[in-house]
């Protein structure tokens, strides 16, 4: 059985709950605002919905690239996305948005197994730094997210 990670990231983001559910549903767009992570975004153009697919190439900080698909099971505008993920990972993540007075907060269940070879093999060792990967990819993604929704 490959490895398993959980990760709940929580982003606040100073945009109406709208805004930020339409941005993080369009995966094939991550590449134009998610640029220290994402290297490549494809896939089904418009707001997700059950069976939309996408495509990643990602790179953090450590010395290798992962892709994976993304199919949407559920979406439930503008507050929660459900997807399966395929390719590097298997498993699946979740998106629950929750507006606030300040903005928004989206919480990103993520429940990944390793397929992926090289950190496959590697996690029984490495497990704290594939976590901290994960959580500088997140942290810039945050960060991303404010600056290309107060741009546009």
């Amino acid at each position: 059985m490959p490895p398993a990670y959980r990760f709940l990231d929580r982003w606040v983001v100073p945009a109406p709950i709208e805004r930020v559910y339409d941005a993080i549903g369009d995966v094939p767009g991550y590449d134009r605002w998610w640029t220290d992570f994402v290297l490549r975004a494809k896939g089904d153009e418009g707001p997700p919905s059950p069976g939309k697919r996408s495509e990643l190439l990602v790179k953090a900080y450590l010395p290798y690239k992962v892709n994976f698909g993304l199919e949407v099971i559920e979406a439930e505008r503008p507050r929660r996305i459900l997807s399966a993920l395929s390719k590097d990972f298997g498993g699946s993540g979740e998106w629950v948005l929750e507006e606030t007075a300040d903005g928004t907060v989206a919480t990103l269940d993520w429940r990944p197994s390793v397929n992926h070879g090289l950190v496959r093999y590697l996690t029984p060792v490495l497990r704290p730094l594939f976590r901290s990967n994960h959580e500088w990819a997140m942290r810039r993604g945050e960060r991303q997210i404010r600056e290309y929704l107060r741009a546009t």
